[in-house]
């Protein structure tokens, strides 16, 4: 049986010489994962340049194209709170090379806010490694008379009020952190979406826009230039990136979820090709220097596997849901 398959496998490749087929057949029992990346990879990003998920999404190409010995090109794909980028993912070949980008406010709180997702975040993909996780902030104008949540609160009480908050897009981690401080408060500060974090800030910096969510990644140097003043943090706990500022929890605001980012393929891609990008994202993470970078965008590196993820993603998606039907929050 040997000898009559070597056989037949010398013939077909003296066939494809004769056809002028170039290389040779693949060795028997090869894994489409070998010879994986022989092209350069798509790395999704679904939010505009300048924001923490572009801004962290270009630290982890870099590193995993070292570790690939390969290329991972960047593409912003905005539009829809992250989901637009997401659904082309979604669509894409399942084969290794086309990647997304996701957040939390994208695989956990779209099911629960969005009437019709086109994608299921647990059917249609399958996620490759959390990156970094940690909490929003909230930043006001530096004219604004208020240098926490407290005083906000107290300003949003206040007779005839209008506060206006924004977040980058409705559905996100900071609409839901704005509508639970609302909730927690008793207070009604109306809801601003916006397209990505930058014009967003832009608004705050220039007093059009008083108060907003933001994203650690994409406001840790505003802050720190003065440019806008942080009242607090979403998530568990403090952010090791502003040790001053207090989180919601600690100023009695009943909001514990931290966002995170995450390394997502479409679902049915290999299984071997599955395997060697979370081997190349566990050792892209162990770098102490993309770790630090991380850092100084106030989010936190930890290790977890695979299926831990996937269970986190399962019980997030729970938590928002009830947040979710909590608050009231809505699509404007």
């Amino acid at each position: 049986m040997r000898a009559e398959f070597r056989r037949i496998r010398r013939a077909v490749g003296l066939a494809l010489l004769g056809l002028g087929v170039s290389g040779a057949l693949p060795a028997y029992g090869a894994s489409p994962a070998d010879s994986y990346p022989a092209k350069p990879i798509r790395l999704v990003v679904p939010f505009p340049p300048g924001g923490g998920t572009d801004v962290i999404g270009r630290m982890v190409a870099a590193r995993l194209s070292t570790v690939l010995k390969g290329t991972v090109v960047v593409e912003n794909v905005a539009g829809a709170t992250g989901t637009m980028g997401v659904a082309q993912v979604a669509r894409a070949a399942p084969d290794g090379y086309t990647l997304v980008l996701g957040i939390s406010a994208t695989h956990a709180i779209a099911p629960s806010i969005f009437p019709k997702l086109p994608y299921d975040p647990l059917r249609d993909f399958v996620p490759i490694s959390r990156i970094a996780y940690g909490g929003n902030v909230l930043v006001a104008n530096t004219s604004l008379p208020a240098h926490d949540v407290h005083a906000l609160i107290a300003l949003a009480k206040k007779p005839g009020a209008d506060l206006t908050y924004g977040s980058w897009g409705p559905g996100s981690g900071g609409h839901l952190a704005g509508e639970s401080l609302n909730v927690s408060a008793g207070v009604h500060m109306r809801h601003v979406p916006y397209k990505g974090v930058a014009p967003m800030l832009n608004d705050v910096m220039g007093g059009t826009l008083p108060v907003a969510m933001s994203d650690l990644a994409g406001t840790l140097a505003l802050i720190r230039s003065g440019k806008v003043r942080a009242l607090a943090v979403s998530g568990s706990e403090r952010s090791p990136a502003l040790p001053d500022v207090p989180s919601f929890a600690e100023s009695g605001i009943a909001f514990r979820v931290d966002s995170w980012y995450a390394l997502f393929a479409p679902a049915r891609t290999p299984p071997a090709i599955v395997d060697k990008l979370e081997s190349a994202m566990q050792e892209a993470m162990r770098d102490p220097a993309l770790q630090a970078q991380i850092g100084t965008f106030g989010m936190r590196y930890a290790p977890i596997s695979r299926a831990q993820f996937s269970t986190q993603i399962r019980e997030d998606t729970q938590a928002w849901s009830s947040l979710v039907k909590s608050s009231g929050a809505a699509l404007e």
